[in-house]
């Protein structure tokens, strides 16, 4: 005689984990398309899911452990179109990535650039929206941090503030990047090098601009305030701030991002035209933009996607309980310099 379903034990991960042989993380993984796992597992958890029956009820481990399964994150995405954003797009990947081994779903929205910024966190922790927080955009006071912490909530920043109290985050050594591409055009023989970055109230760009004018002083140039450019990344913006900068005689550009190096290259172009190949480029990239580029470009390489990755990967942590000293990741980049002909694909 057939058993009604409800006299039927429920399949669950560590039913297909006993029947394989394997860890309930390793099925976890399997299901969810996770890294770390072959294809031949995948296909294996799949098929034994399938014949066993197994359903996935999220909704049900919603309440078997009050958690919502989001992770929130507020991410810094340009508001202009003309190019695009790589930065947000690759830790988003990053972020998938590493939440496809979990039940955890990312919802990314605009960091705040206003004084609403508490509020909308507060109004995230009282209605338990989310498991935990990925800031980016930080503050060497930034009172979003502070909240977090009085608040007890798990988060995770993209940056360092200059808090006393401990948390987790993951960040770029933006004072060694600064350093590295401004060092490579000093040894290319560039003297009058301009930097392009943001806003100086966010702690990386204060950052980069110690490690700029570090290289400057190593190679005995001491470093003029007038070559500095500070707003907002977006590639406009760098195309404008190009012609002050070439009137005082910049003769190489240490751009913050992809987006600002595309603009400022099209800025030169727009002075100078052809002769901007007599001009040294550099910037802190997250992708392999100096391939398709027909200027040598020095970048300061750390994956965007490798970032997300990290930042997830520490929320999840810290979601778990972990102590925030042991949730924090300085990574160094990687300087790589192509030399590219005018054949390449943006002449």
């Amino acid at each position: 005689m057939e058993r009604s379903a409800s006299s039927t034990p429920s399949v669950t991960l560590k039913t297909i984990a006993n029947e394989l042989g394997v860890s309930v993380t390793t099925v976890a993984r399997a299901m969810k398309d996770g890294h770390k796992v072959g294809a031949d597992m995948i296909v294996k958890v799949r098929e034994t899911a399938d014949r066993l029956g197994y359903v996935r009820n999220l909704e049900g481990a919603k309440l078997r452990t009050g958690k919502t399964l989001i992770a929130m994150a507020f991410l810094n995405f340009t508001e202009e179109e003309e190019i695009g954003d790589s930065g947000a797009v690759g830790l988003l990947n990053g972020f998938h990535k590493c939440f496809a081994g979990t039940d955890y779903a990312v919802r990314a929205v605009p960091a705040a650039r206003d004084g609403m910024a508490v509020d909308r966190l507060r109004e995230l922790v009282r209605g338990r929206l989310a498991d935990g927080v990925i800031l980016d955009l930080i503050e060497l006071q930034d009172a979003r941090v502070r909240y977090l912490l009085e608040a007890d909530f798990p988060f995770v920043t993209y940056g360092r503030t200059e808090l006393f109290s401990e948390h987790a985050w993951f960040d770029i050594d933006n004072e060694f990047a600064a350093w590295q591409s401004t060092d490579a055009l000093l040894r290319d023989g560039f003297k009058r090098i301009a930097l392009i970055d943001g806003d100086t109230r966010y702690t990386f760009v204060r950052q980069r601009v110690r490690g700029y004018e570090r290289a400057l002083r190593e190679h005995g140039i001491e470093p003029d305030p007038g070559l500095r450019h500070h707003s907002e990344l977006a590639a406009d913006l760098a195309r404008g701030s190009v012609g002050p900068l070439l009137d005082r005689r910049a003769d190489g550009f240490v751009c913050a991002n992809e987006l600002t190096f595309l603009g400022a290259r099209a800025g030169v172009r727009d002075r100078i035209g052809d002769e901007v190949r007599h001009i040294g480029f550099a910037l802190r990239s997250g992708t392999q933009i100096g391939k398709y580029v027909s200027t040598k470009v020095h970048a300061s390489h750390y994956s965007h996607i490798a970032t997300g990755r990290a930042l997830a990967e520490l929320l999840l942590k810290q979601i778990d309980g972990a102590d925030p000293r042991e949730c924090q990741q300085l990574a160094k980049t990687t300087l790589i310099t192509t030399e590219n002909s005018s054949e390449a694909l943006i002449a």
